[in-house]
């Protein structure tokens, strides 16, 4: 599944494609340009209608012969990025893989103005900012996370993939973790933006199309090993753009 932000994004699924998924892009609920109702139903409660959809759409492609359910990526950057670690923590049985890049982790580190027009206030949804936190789902983490990260964003500060860190190794967690030490919110550099892209595809190559142990084949993928949702938007287009 796709849970996007920008339109560069859009090169990753072609590349994706030709090493052997299916790729899918998915707006949920909280997407734009669907009327307010569509748009405003995940407002105090981030992060749990949103996966509930990429899941059903997973499903869906399941029921179809699109995907392969044990094989499950999700992919995404800021809001997106949010979204693929949430659907890796609150879905583990339907998503296996996922790549967070530069992820809000908990609401109440994030921008105010954005935050509290969502969210509304934390001392009046205090229970709200506590679900629509990835800490508190961690401990259901049982799939592959990367998180990528740029040390001097000054949208997404990288205190936010700092604490989820901290959450992962009290809770015995594996993780992988890819830092640009001078890129900011997203890596501008083509050097870094092409390093970046060859190790999410290898990431999902490695951990998705080679085949388990005892299955015949030649560790590339390709041919029917593969499931991708790639998770850069996932359908919060309009609200992903915001961060």
């Amino acid at each position: 599944m796709v849970v996007r932000r920008i339109p560069r994004g859009a090169m990753r699924a072609p590349r994706l494609c030709s090493l052997g998924f299916a790729v899918v892009k998915c707006d949920n609920r909280g997407s734009a340009r669907r009327g307010l109702k569509f748009e405003s139903s995940i407002r105090k409660r981030l992060g749990r209608l949103e996966v509930l959809d990429q899941v059903t759409a997973v499903r869906h492609l399941a029921a179809r012969g699109v995907a392969d359910p044990t094989r499950v990526g999700v992919y995404g950057w800021s809001y997106g990025g949010y979204l693929a670690a949430m659907c890796l923590c609150r879905a583990p049985d339907v998503f296996h893989v996922a790549v967070a890049g530069a992820p809000v982790t908990s609401w109440d580190g994030y921008d105010t103005h954005y935050t509290e027009r969502y969210m509304g206030l934390p001392a009046e949804n205090p229970e709200g900012y506590g679900e629509s936190a990835v800490f508190d789902h961690v401990p259901n983490m049982r799939g592959r996370l990367m998180i990528v990260h740029g040390l001097i964003d000054e949208n997404v500060h990288f205190r936010h993939t700092a604490r989820l860190i901290n959450r992962l190794i009290a809770a015995g967690k594996d993780y992988d973790l890819l830092i640009f030490p001078d890129e900011r919110h997203s890596p501008r550099r083509l050097r870094d933006r092409v390093y970046m892209e060859k190790r999410i595809s290898d990431y999902f190559v490695r951990n998705l199309l080679r085949p388990p142990p005892g299955v015949a084949g030649d560790g590339t993928g390709g041919g029917g090993y593969g499931a991708g949702v790639n998770g850069q938007g996932g359908g919060l287009r309009q609200m992903a753009g915001h961060l």
